[in-house]
């Protein structure tokens, strides 16, 4: 995570609410769907219907993002790009889901970014259709009619969208094709002859035969040269989200080693050759390894296929992109236990922990009975005062440090495990945030299990000081506004300040704010959704009978948007009005209509 998905939390909070808040919302739309059609307003008033386009167009792409998306501004040159390329077939719908992205700051962007496809405010709630949690999410309707690709996250190249457009064009594109994810670029090289590869790979007296791969996007190894040795090269260099590989298939007996000797030049965590058993990754290394041996024991009597394959991300790429395989073979006994006894060692621990060091550390216990800090950051806390904070990672046998990957939101920073060894111990330090110099309370330090997990293994977040951390429980508050948190040290001392420095304000000190909706006349308006936002998150109220939404924060000048007025009323819903510190009472005029 980075410090940006805040921003995505955000999003998420407030669709969150938006769906609370009314009962009959319309199904979200699932892969193979057909979409309703639809009427978009770009930002200089043209009308783009969906069913028009489609009469003219093979497909259109729907992306839905917002102007302070940054990953969204990242894949914004490589879309208009490809559009360029393609827009005879192809039309693009931008629908931006930020309320106040208006006209003019769509006309703005716009300009900035030189986009010529139909860009506009998400006014038919596409957003809420297709359930989107994070941007940009972009969602492709085939000449059908049919939803038949939907996927949150920014696209990394102009060839990325090349390939995702070309999937549904042609004119032997009779019915819909459901796609699971942007298809990968198909080899474009010859691969070697198996006699070729035995050559390469066998060990002297080694019988091995081995195989390219043979799906439509393996790329070959190939026979080559490296350093003197006749080799397998890996002959996807620089080809995001690809992998080359080569099989061989061994009987062999409980007690005996498969051994692999090789050569790579990688991104560290992140584009790794990988030893494959049986379909299973057993083994990963990846960064700068000169010429070195893996040996996997094999556990039982059998025949076991092998895979060498070296995979690339969708990320950057580092140092030579490539893995050389020098050998495989199968050894029994001595040579089996030598092998064996040269794999590389490293700690293992009975459960993934962190613990942050030095003698001023202390580990915290946070009272979140809503649960809203810990769904997000977890339950391992520190204050850590100073500069900078270290950690010290644990984690169990399952977890290969070679392609585990440590994150740290205060800069971006990324490390695989493994170069985070020090001393026998996996050791990482990170600056932090404060509330002091960059706004935010907490600092987190992730570590997942893979580059492209999901989710984290651990996660260790550290605050500064007690004033920090006063701050950060103030955030944990019902769904009435009202603040709920606490928290004290884990060896149960209490704290012992509550002030945020140079603030006249406490930080545990609630204030209360309340906004109230009335028609033309002065009567309450109920039912109206008013949405509460700081720079992180956003909380979504709604009036009551008497056109009251009351609610208790931590003071801090909150941005208050109306989000949405109830039938049969008109209203500003674009203007953001900040509340003043210390609380109070904002009125808003509706009319009736």
């Amino acid at each position: 995570m980075k410090k940006a998905f805040s921003l995505l939390l955000a999003l998420a909070l407030c669709l969150a609410g938006l769906a609370m808040a009314e009962e009959a919302q319309p199904a979200v739309y699932q892969l193979g769907d057909k979409i309703d059609d639809f009427t978009m307003t770009t930002y200089d008033g043209t009308s783009v219907t969906l069913s028009e386009v489609l009469k003219e167009k093979d497909m259109v792409l729907i992306n839905i993002w917002a102007t302070w998306c940054g990953p969204c501004r990242n894949e914004f040159p490589f879309l208009e790009e490809a559009y360029q390329q393609y827009k005879d077939k192809v039309e693009v719908l931008a629908l931006s889901c930020e309320p106040t992205d208006d006209d003019q700051v769509l006309t703005d962007y716009v300009a900035e970014m030189g986009l010529t496809f139909p860009v506009g405010r998400d006014d038919v709630g596409l957003d809420s259709r297709f359930g989107v949690r994070s941007i940009p999410t972009s969602v492709v309707v085939d000449r059908f009619g049919t939803i038949c690709f939907i996927e949150a996250g920014s696209q990394p190249s102009v060839d990325a969208f090349a390939r995702l457009f070309d999937a549904f064009l042609g004119d032997d594109y009779t019915e819909s094709v459901l796609l699971d994810g942007v298809p990968r670029v198909k080899p474009n090289v010859e691969p070697s002859a198996e006699a070729d590869l035995a050559a390469a790979l066998n060990v002297e007296g080694g019988e091995l035969i081995f195989t390219n791969g043979t799906g439509e996007t393996d790329w070959p190894m190939v026979v080559g040269e490296k350093d003197g040795r006749s080799v397998a090269v890996s002959s996807n260099t620089n080809i995001a989200d690809s992998e080359a590989l080569v099989n061989t298939t061994v009987a062999a007996k409980a007690g005996d080693a498969i051994v692999v000797t090789f050569k790579v030049s990688s991104e560290a965590a992140c584009d790794l050759m990988q030893l494959r058993v049986n379909g299973k990754t057993v083994k990963s290394f990846g960064g700068e390894k000169d010429w070195m041996t893996y040996a996997y024991a094999v556990p039982a009597d059998g025949e076991y296929a092998v895979t060498l394959a070296f995979t690339n991300d969708i990320a950057g790429f580092a140092g030579e992109d490539t893995l050389w395989v020098d050998s495989v073979a199968l050894v029994s006994g001595d040579a089996a236990a030598e092998a064996l006894a040269a794999n590389p060692v490293y700690p293992v621990a009975d459960a993934n922990a962190a613990a942050a060091l030095g003698e001023d550390a202390r580990k915290l216990v946070i009272n979140d009975p809503v649960g809203r800090m810990t769904a997000s950051y977890g339950d391992l806390f520190y204050l850590t005062p100073g500069e900078t904070a270290t950690f010290e990672f644990a984690v169990t046998a399952d977890i290969d440090p070679e392609a585990a990957l440590i994150y740290c939101n205060f800069d971006g920073a990324s490390y695989a495990l493994v170069d985070c060894l020090t001393d026998g111990k996996y050791v990482v330090t990170s600056g932090g945030d404060s509330m002091e110099t960059t706004g935010y309370s907490e600092s987190s330090v992730y570590l997942y299990p893979t580059a492209d997990a999901e989710e984290a293994a651990v996660v260790v977040s550290y605050l500064k000081s007690e004033e920090n951390v006063n701050a950060f429980v103030s955030d944990i508050t019902d769904e009435n506004g009202a603040a709920v948190g606490s928290w004290t040290y884990a060896d149960g001392t209490a704290p012992s300040t509550d002030a945020l420095p140079g603030s006249s304000v406490e930080a545990l000190t609630e204030a209360s704010y309340v906004v109230k909706y009335v028609d033309q006349d002065g009567n309450p308006v109920a039912g109206v959704m008013c949405q509460v936002c700081d720079d992180a998150t956003c909380q979504v109220f709604v009036s009551d009978a008497d056109g009251v939404c009351a609610f208790t924060l931590a003071p801090y000048a909150w941005e208050i948007h109306t989000l949405k007025v109830p039938e049969g009323y008109e209203g500003d819903t674009e203007t953001v009005t900040t509340a003043p510190v210390e609380g109070g009472e904002l009125s808003f005029t509706l009319t009736r209509k």
